[in-house]
């Protein structure tokens, strides 16, 4: 099989804890555009947070951004897809985060919406090293309201983190998708929204067939693309459920897992 578009996780499958992209990864992407291959990154984070990681990967392919919430070109900023959440369903759920002492960020016109600074904010913000812009709005939920967000990102301790994705399931069922990206955040987003179906809109946008993508990731939240994409592979640090999914396991992020991918099942050829 000939691959025509590959789509990278970001978080613990580009880059690791210390957010360094390794210069040859940077070359193996390189490679692989040069080879006439279509690559992008699927992330949660936003399309300004993830600009820079585009760029020093040399990505020109539109990006996935907020969990499949938006689609945009790295370089002209042109918006190919934008699906914002339900007004009444984001509202609600931001109240009923609140009333458990949940911290809630909502993401606005690629700001930080929070109801009060509190520790979480910088320990959400040590993610970002890249810079974001952080809204105080007292009135979060009627906010939302009338300015749906594209996301909402709650963070806490994992235990917490899963009661909470629990309970948004059970609250808002088919009204809101709702997904763990990391052990302390959980996620809402438009319902039917994740990366698995933002990767399919753009497999249609740039012309190519399902069975010629490939999608490598390693937490919950990378599921749907792998198992969507023609070939899903888990990087070798991946919870087991992205494991159990994947057609293969490459090795993990600290060894240049996606490296090794990109040379062995697009390129062809030994690392």
């Amino acid at each position: 099989m000939t691959y025509k578009l590959l789509a990278l996780d970001l978080d613990g499958t580009v880059m690791g804890h210390d957010l360094v992209i390794a210069q040859e990864l940077v070359d193996a992407v390189a490679e692989a555009r040069a080879a006439g291959i279509h690559v992008t990154i699927a992330t949660g984070r936003m399309f300004f947070a993830t600009l820079p990681y585009a760029q020093q990967l040399g990505i020109t392919t539109p990006i996935i951004c907020y969990q499949g919430g938006m689609v945009r070109d790295p370089l002209s900023g042109a918006m190919l897809h934008h699906i914002t959440m339900p007004a009444e369903a984001a509202a609600e759920a931001l109240e009923e985060l609140a009333a458990d002492g949940i911290f809630a960020i909502a993401y606005i016109d690629e700001k930080l919406h929070i109801a009060e600074r509190r520790p979480e904010l910088d320990q959400y913000l040590s993610y970002h090293p890249e810079g974001v812009e952080v809204v105080v709005e007292p009135e979060l939920a009627s906010y939302a309201r009338s300015r749906p967000p594209t996301k909402i990102l709650f963070l806490a301790e994992p235990p917490v983190v899963e009661r909470e994705l629990a309970r948004m399931s059970a609250l808002f069922g088919e009204r809101l998708s709702v997904v763990r990206s990391h052990t302390l955040f959980g996620e809402l987003t438009a319902p039917g929204i994740s990366k698995g179906s933002a990767l399919a809109m753009l497999a249609e946008d740039l012309g190519v067939a399902r069975e010629e993508t490939v999608a490598i990731g390693d937490q919950e939240n990378d599921i749907p693309m792998i198992a969507w994409a023609g070939l899903g592979l888990a990087m070798g640090n991946a919870i087991p459920a992205v494991k159990e999914i994947a057609a293969a396991v490459v090795p993990p992020v600290e060894e240049l897992g996606v490296v090794w991918a990109i040379r062995r099942y697009l390129l062809g050829r030994a690392r």
